[in-house]
């Protein structure tokens, strides 16, 4: 069967915190979104509940009201919910999504109620801004001390393992830094080092902040690419990660079983190879400046980027003059930066990674592709997919069935599963770099 056919509620309900009650709301639900994303820090969602009324008894009154009315919904509800179907599993029963609005649209005979959702550690994040100073130490270990420790997010949504005591879900990084919290929403602090961040075990900096159903990632652009290409070594990874697409059997989706791995609809490239972008955003040549504030010292540098990056042939640089800049970057360098004696480090003069962060974020979006699939709770933001596309290609002599550019890995950038009384399905929006994603394909 196919996965595009109703999932399953095992449990839906709506608790009220400051008195306790909870409603069972499993025959009410018309439609559930659940989304992830590798630029969103938490978990989002949204849902639609149909309320014909008698569903709360009024504390005040005794009156049996809607949802809406009787549990006086406001902000701060808890969501708790399990769904299913023959992919995996949705399981929030243990925590929690948080009410943030509750809009509703009164009809004849029935009330709407639309409730939009987001992670308990959102709401956590806002309410307890950030306030201590961090000393200088690998950015990593401080990122796991923000969030186990000022958060208080659960060891094993961190990736923790006890023999080793390190967090899986923490990607090391090489360089050193400071961290002020100067009051800001401890998520806030932690997704501006993305962009500050180097890998341990890789050259270029970039990371991503975001949560999955699984926890919390802090991980190196590069060591995703790298973790997701190892993973289709496992064959079950590999079935469930690739998927397929040609119009006949799109046309044939709802005419025969065996269709879980078959894309619904004709995938969308909303980016392919933009290169005045790709010119505008820095990915070729950069221009450098940087001052000393203790000597008033400049300096001037332009440098291309993509001549460090060992850049497969996809990627034609010969059409930019290495004079040529349309990317500016400038740095003031503060005392302690890299005073004697003040730090040692030597990694964390910002020239040194945000131009660099800049061009790996720009190579990652060379190409975006969005796809709608049979729902697979199986799959994670951050994740690498492979992918087969129809060859339009007319008089293919060797008559291939697959485009081999178009088709290959692509990292899962946003996810959302949606749940309707009727269908399931998730939509991917998908991004591949000029280097390992498609290099790696071919």
């Amino acid at each position: 069967m196919s996965r595009a056919g109703a999932s399953n509620y095992t449990f839906f309900q709506i608790k009220n915190t400051k008195t306790g009650v909870e409603v069972p709301i499993v025959g009410k639900i018309l439609n559930f979104y659940y989304y992830e994303s590798l630029y969103s820090s938490t978990i989002t969602g949204s849902l639609a509940l149909e309320d014909v009324g008698g569903s709360v008894e009024d504390e005040k009154t005794g009156v049996l009201a809607t949802i809406k009315d009787g549990m006086k919904l406001t902000g701060f509800e808890e969501v708790s919910f399990h769904v299913f179907n023959e992919s995996g599993n949705l399981n929030f029963r243990n925590y929690p999504l948080i009410v943030t609005g509750s809009p509703a649209i009164d009809e004849s005979n029935r009330q709407v109620v639309l409730l939009k959702l987001v992670s308990k550690t959102e709401i956590d994040s806002s309410s307890k801004p950030l306030s201590r100073n961090y000393p200088e130490a690998p950015i990593s270990d401080t990122i796991a001390k923000i969030l186990a420790d000022e958060l208080q997010i659960p060891k094993d949504k961190l990736g923790f393992d006890k023999d080793s005591g390190n967090y899986s879900s923490i990607e090391n990084t090489k360089n050193q830094d400071k961290i002020k919290g100067n009051h800001f929403a401890p998520l806030d602090v932690v997704s501006k080092m993305c962009n500050k961040s180097i890998p341990a075990n890789y050259k270029d900096p970039g990371y991503f902040f975001y949560e999955t159903q699984d926890g919390f990632n802090f991980r190196s652009i590069d060591g995703l690419i790298d973790e997701g290409i190892k993973s289709f070594d496992n064959e079950d990874y590999e079935k469930e990660h690739t998927y397929y697409y040609t119009a006949a059997l799109a046309a044939n989706l709802d005419k025969q079983d065996g269709n879980n791995y078959k894309i619904v609809r004709t995938p969308v490239f909303r980016k392919d190879e933009d290169i005045i972008k790709a010119l505008r955003t820095g990915m070729f040549n950069v221009r450098i400046t940087t001052r000393d504030r203790r000597t008033g010292v400049y300096t001037e540098e332009i440098k291309n980027l993509l001549s460090d990056t060992n850049l497969g042939e996809k990627q034609d640089k010969s059409i930019v003059d290495d004079n040529v800049y349309l990317k500016s970057f400038h740095f003031e360098l503060s005392p302690g930066q890299d005073d004697p004696g003040v730090s040692d480090v030597i990694l964390n003069n910002p020239a040194d990674y945000v131009p660099q962060a800049n061009m790996r974020y720009s190579l990652l979006h060379a190409q975006m592709v969005d796809i709608l699939i049979p729902c697979n709770l199986n799959l994670r933001a951050g994740e690498v997919i492979k992918l087969y596309l129809e060859n339009i290609t007319q008089g293919d002599k060797n008559n291939q069935v697959y485009n081999n550019l178009r088709s290959g890995y692509y990292m899962i950038c946003h996810l959302c599963h949606s749940f309707s009384t009727t269908n399931s399905y998730t939509s991917l929006t998908l991004l591949r770099d000029t280097r390992e994603l498609y290099r790696s394909s071919k």
